[in-house]
């Protein structure tokens, strides 16, 4: 062990006195961080609005997610049916894919309005 301070390839352990903590492991000290934010958090009436707002965009967020993957199929549809016209025999699997696009076309109405 060196105490000297001299040992080649190790260095001195200071970077305690940089953080705001001294004497804390740098995981302390960020869940000291958290525990301290979360003390200066809002009042509940503020939380509560704040939660409504949330839910309500996390509807929308979530009716948009639906609306983008039928659009996205919808566009798989249409790829499938230029290779049908450019004589491309296709699997039963796609086929059936071609079959739903009716079915994409009224779900995409009923989310657009």
């Amino acid at each position: 062990m060196c105490n000297s301070g001299s040992c080649v390839g190790l260095r001195p352990r200071r970077f305690s006195l940089l953080l705001p903590y001294p004497g804390m492991t740098r995981n302390q000290q960020k869940n000291q961080k958290k525990r301290e934010n979360a003390r200066a958090k809002p009042a509940a009436g503020q939380l509560q609005q704040e939660s409504a707002v949330e839910f309500k965009s996390a509807v929308v967020n979530e009716n948009e997610k639906k609306l983008k993957n039928l659009k996205k199929k919808l566009y798989q549809v249409q790829k499938l049916k230029e290779q049908v016209a450019a004589g491309k025999q296709l699997e039963k699997n796609q086929l059936d894919k071609i079959a739903t696009e009716n079915e994409l076309v009224a779900e995409i109405q009923k989310l657009e309005l």
